[in-house]
């Protein structure tokens, strides 16, 4: 499988995609969102508003899962935890949500750019989990804060 590269914000976050999944429209300036042809796999990249830092990061994870909890239907937590992707601390919670009849895994990241929160949504139908668990891997470990931005805010 091959993949892209793809530069946001100014060229300071990447995040590489298999190229079989391609950038969607979307007028939401802060997010990137991309979607295979099948519709069934969706990956989004969006810089949220809240402030976020190392030390509040729990606390905002569990503000979601809470959220997610009360929001979502059918909402199914398989894991909740806290993980380093190229020396980032990054919140994560994976789940099953059911929407119009479909079951849907769905990892949710959410980490810090600019102290703001970074959110990154991958989401396929639940039939397509193994075959897209690698893939998923893949795309979650490529995500990096650039040293541009490092070296300006002293991250």
């Amino acid at each position: 499988m091959f993949y892209r590269e793809y530069r946001l914000y100014d060229d300071e976050v990447e995040i590489i995609i298999p190229s079989d999944i391609e950038p969607a429209d979307t007028c939401v300036p802060s997010q990137n969102s991309w979607m295979s042809k099948d519709k069934k796999t969706v990956i989004n990249v969006t810089r949220g508003g809240a402030d976020l830092t190392d030390e509040n990061l729990n606390n905002r994870l569990n503000e979601y899962y809470k959220g997610f909890c009360k929001n979502i239907r059918q909402f199914q937590c398989e894991k909740i935890s806290r993980r380093t992707i190229n020396r980032r601390t990054y919140g994560e919670i994976q789940y099953l949500s059911h929407v119009t009849g479909y079951c849907f895994y769905n990892i949710f990241l959410l980490g810090s750019y600019r102290e703001r929160e970074l959110v990154v949504t991958i989401q396929c139908t639940e039939s397509s989990r193994e075959a897209n668990a690698h893939i998923f891997d893949i795309i979650s470990n490529s995500i990096r804060i650039l040293r541009k931005q490092e070296e300006e805010y002293g991250g």
